[in-house]
């Protein structure tokens, strides 16, 4: 029963597995930290959520024959709970369309990166311009890689509407760059997205 886990038994966490479910969190950790915090903009909170929602998931394991797509699930609860925080905080944002800023968790560039870090401050400035629905919607895909369909689910848009923010996202990324590197914006953006792991 692997339900889209990539490789996570949920049965064996079902059963009271640790070691799955420390699995399941190692592989799902950080990419689900990196959405809170675009959401929250909020190192702690985002911390806060995540826990939460692995003790959720602990704690409700039985039911994970239920759960069709863990990667989706994961992605929805912290999504669910980040608006709530933002409920707590702000009555005005209700729902995922609300959030008028998204937080870009900058990457650590390994040592042997192919980028220099005046390519990397230009690229997270230009990323820094985006719509806070592209720039979340980039992220998903390019950062965190996420599927076109998964994003669309998560965000309740199409699939046609996540790779028009995906299309939007690089074309404008691009022409900043193209701007200060002669005509190399793809290029750059290229090497980026590799040394992201997408």
């Amino acid at each position: 029963m692997d339900q889209s886990g990539e490789n996570i038994n949920l049965s064996l966490i079902q059963n009271g597995n640790h070691f799955e479910f420390a699995r399941l969190m190692d592989r799902y950790s950080d990419a689900l930290y990196l959405f809170a915090k675009g959401i929250l903009a909020s190192s702690p909170l985002a911390e806060e959520v995540v826990s939460d929602i692995f003790v959720k998931v602990w704690q409700t394991r039985h039911q994970l024959d239920k759960v069709a797509n863990i990667k989706s699930y994961l992605f929805n609860a912290v999504r669910n709970q980040a608006i709530t925080y933002l409920r707590k905080q702000h009555s005005e944002v209700v729902s995922i369309e609300d959030i008028n800023h998204y937080y870009f968790e900058p990457i650590d560039a390994p040592d042997e990166s192919a980028l220099k870090e005046e390519q990397l401050r230009r690229i997270y400035k230009a990323i820094d311009y985006l719509a806070p629905q592209t720039k979340m919607v980039f992220s998903l895909a390019k950062i965190q890689g996420l599927k076109y369909k998964e994003i669309a689910e998560l965000l309740n848009i199409s699939v046609k509407t996540v790779d028009y923010h995906v299309a939007s996202a690089v074309k404008k990324i691009c022409e900043s760059i193209d701007k200060e590197e002669d005509g190399k914006g793809l290029q750059t953006l290229s090497l980026f997205l590799a040394m992201s792991g997408c």
